[in-house]
């Protein structure tokens, strides 16, 4: 059986991935750090319509907690593929940020991805196998603003890993990467300044978890996509908005009241 291991799987993107990989017959292994009890329920369910699932925790924080899990993986049966969608998003600025925040927005978002990818390079070669790794950047990434400062840093670099480890790890590792838009409501956001900012794009509709599994899909039935990303958002990228949309569409919003 093809297993997945996907990090921060109890929640929101990751669940759902999780739930639609189970649904197309993967083992998937749903990492969590603080989810287990959404973690455990999504496992379940993968169960209950007749899939195959398991838990793992791991703080990704924690180096030796996060290269322990494809170990971990690999004691239930081989691993195939690593989706790195795990992420620390908290506000900063660069008048605000601090040593500390740009440290635990790298430690999460693209140390743990490196160390997770070096891991799983390293298992599959022992055995002889090739695997792919996909991982979450952000649309972002691709037409930079200035805030949340320190998870962009992360981002883009972890933009970069995606290039490096492509050029290094071939053909033993496959690595691809996914970019949305805004897809969930985050934060403090009400339903109604999530659905301003999610359809203020040319095409005037966003990114969706349905679309982010189905680019899983194409990444995975297509052989020679290699170190490059999928950037989903619209259109959004090419107006190379000044701010973060979330927050134009606010300032929108209040200047038409």
């Amino acid at each position: 059986m093809k297993s997945v291991l996907i990090t921060g799987a109890g929640r929101r993107i990751g669940a759902h991935l999780a739930r639609h990989l189970g649904a197309k017959g993967w083992h998937v292994f749903v990492h969590y750090n603080r989810a287990r009890a959404e973690a455990e329920d999504v496992a379940a369910e993968i169960r209950a319509q007749g899939g195959s699932a398991s838990t793992l925790g791991a703080d990704l924080a924690d180096e030796q907690a996060a290269s322990r899990l494809i170990a971990a993986c690999e004691a239930v049966g081989p691993l195939t593929l690593l989706i790195n969608n795990a992420s620390l998003f908290l506000y900063d600025s660069a008048a605000t940020t601090s040593f500390a925040a740009m440290e635990a927005n790298m430690r999460v978002n693209l140390y743990a991805p490196v160390m997770l990818a070096q891991a799983f390079y390293t298992a599959l070669k022992a055995r002889g196998a090739e695997g792919v790794v996909i991982n979450l950047v952000d649309n972002k990434v691709f037409a930079l603003n200035p805030d949340y400062f320190s998870y962009t840093l992360s981002k883009v670099a972890l933009q970069g890993m995606i290039q490096m480890l492509a050029m290094a790890c071939a053909p033993t590792l496959r690595i691809a990467g996914i970019a949305p838009g805004i897809t969930l409501i985050s934060g403090a956001q009400s339903q109604a300044e999530f659905e301003r900012t999610h359809n203020n794009n040319p095409l005037g509709r966003g990114c969706t978890p349905e679309q982010i599994a189905g680019a899983v899909d194409f990444i995975l039935a297509s052989p020679s996509y290699h170190g490059q990303t999928l950037v989903i958002d619209g259109g959004q990228v090419l107006q190379r908005r000044p701010r973060d949309i979330a927050f134009l569409a606010r300032d929108a919003a209040n200047a038409d009241i």
